[in-house]
């Protein structure tokens, strides 16, 4: 594995520690509070994160994109929200590490891809939606300058050739919001959650 490879490991532990802090932290009364994303309260917002990590593990294990649109349709949270998200997001890790995986070319169901595109892209994905729910929930927004100079970064790379993405200009925006225009001087996070659709 690569140094950059190793990078991208450590980034992805590193949005699945602080999603999960999160998600510890989720009173009884909030699983229904609203968040940024339009369709989804809380529970529905953590449900997705733990179907991502599902998902693209079985990707990379060879399953089929008809699989990931059915499995994204179902709530993944039972009775313990966040030891579900955190057995799924090591579990999907795991695989990530596998010898050959990140080289693999997956039935990816937006695009060509393979397990290092996955990754990134789950990295990006945890990293938004660890402010989406630090804001549905009135936690501290304040992300990892690390992470945000990253995604950022990586933003047209990421996100090239991924159908319904935030750089599709035909996207009908269902799975992933329009940008926003920003209506002040930006720091680094803004700007990342803006190229994103939020609105911080």
């Amino acid at each position: 594995m690569s140094n950059a490879d190793d990078v991208l490991f450590g980034h992805l532990r590193r949005t699945n520690e602080d999603f999960a802090d999160l998600v510890r932290s989720v009173g009884p009364e909030q699983w229904t509070a609203r968040t940024p994303c339009p369709d989804w309260d809380v529970r529905a917002l953590v449900s997705h994160l733990v179907q991502a990590n599902v998902i693209y593990r079985m990707l990379l294990r060879g399953g089929s994109s008809d699989q990931f649109l059915t499995i994204r349709e179902h709530d993944t949270l039972g009775a313990d929200p966040a030891e579900s998200f955190r057995a799924a997001a090591a579990e999907c890790l795991a695989t990530f590490a596998e010898t050959g995986v990140l080289e693999r070319e997956v039935d990816y169901p937006f695009g060509p891809a393979d397990g290092r595109k996955l990754l990134g892209l789950l990295i990006a994905d945890t990293v938004v939606h660890t402010w989406d729910l630090a804001r549905a929930i009135g936690a501290p927004e304040d992300l990892d300058p690390r992470l945000v100079e990253w995604v950022d970064d990586n933003f047209e790379r990421l996100y090239a050739e991924v159908a319904e993405g935030p750089l599709d200009p035909d996207s009908t925006h269902r799975h992933f919001a329009a940008p926003s225009v920003p209506a002040t001087a930006e720091t680094d996070q803004h700007r990342m959650l803006r190229r994103m659709g939020r609105e911080p």
